[in-house]
């Protein structure tokens, strides 16, 4: 691995060629999924005018500059040849990833910089934002306090309720919503409990969108540690959880029935800072 990390900086610094500006690439790129989109389309020179695609480009530098500025994340030629690894063996889509890798010359270095850089800056910058305690703060202090009203049996706005079947799935019965391909961390603590659940919002909150009795949501299709989560702070009627937390916020949970055969609970959302709106605050690159 050390071998390949090296050779792939050194392809990076001793390119013949200049390589195209990041906006004929970006252009190359969003090209290649713009042929793949159905219905009716404008041309794609008016669809992704040069003006639009400049700044998107600024806004991955803008982001990369966040990373480095706010996080004091550098990335490095490794990290990029790790990333570009990571697309090669875990895409789900060959045929379009062999396309674009064409639309760009077939050059690993456009590649690595135009696909591999971005996708591992935003990934990178968006968990660390995520998890940012202090960019969160006002957001968790508001889900504590929601936690304390429902402790102290005070009436809590905007909860929705969800009821799962705690007995098996029955066989042959698919999934609800099924397994997202990479589970949200998310941790919940309290005084005397603490632990780390792995938590998909549309399988926490999908009977709260719909009228009970259009679907029955099954406590075993949520992530197992979630379930360990639920079962030690939801164990009868008026329990309130911890507030837990998720890439894109916190939840409060209030029992409302427990028994052998269902567990339905009210849960509260409170939803974290924008990050789009977040990342508009930023800097801009130098030009």
């Amino acid at each position: 691995m050390k071998v390949i990390f090296l050779l792939f900086a050194l392809c990076l610094v001793a390119s013949a060629e200049p390589l195209p500006s990041p906006v004929t690439d970006r252009a190359a790129i969003e090209n290649v999924y713009y042929e793949h989109r159905t219905g009716t389309k404008p041309p794609f020179e008016q669809a992704m005018p040069a003006a639009l695609l400049d700044q998107l480009v600024r806004t991955d530098r803008r982001k990369e500059l966040a990373l480095q500025r706010i996080y004091g994340i550098e990335v490095t030629p490794a990290m990029v040849a790790a990333e570009v690894e990571r697309i090669d063996t875990t895409t789900r889509a060959p045929e379009i990833l062999a396309e674009i890798k064409h639309a760009l010359g077939d050059d690993p270095a456009r590649f690595a910089r135009g696909m591999a850089r971005p996708l591992l800056v935003e990934r990178t910058l968006r968990q660390r934002f995520d998890n940012d305690d202090a960019l969160h703060a006002t957001q968790r202090a508001a889900a504590e306090k929601a936690r304390q009203a429902l402790l102290a049996r005070e009436d809590v706005s905007g909860m929705q309720e969800t009821a799962w079947q705690l007995a098996p799935r029955p066989a042959g019965d698919a999934p609800a919503a099924p397994a997202a391909p990479h589970a949200q961390r998310a941790s919940s603590s309290s005084g005397g409990y603490s632990n780390e659940a792995t938590a998909q919002v549309a399988q926490v909150l999908g009977g709260g969108q719909e009228k009970p009795g259009d679907r029955k949501l099954y406590f075993e299709d949520l992530d197992p540690e979630l379930q360990n989560v639920l079962r030690a702070q939801l164990q009868k009627p008026g329990d309130v959880s911890a507030a837990i937390e998720m890439p894109a916020g916190f939840l409060v949970f209030l029992t409302k029935e427990k028994s052998a055969a269902v567990l339905t609970a009210s849960c509260l959302t409170v939803p974290k800072r924008s990050y789009d709106e977040w990342l508009a605050q930023q800097p801009d690159p130098s030009p």
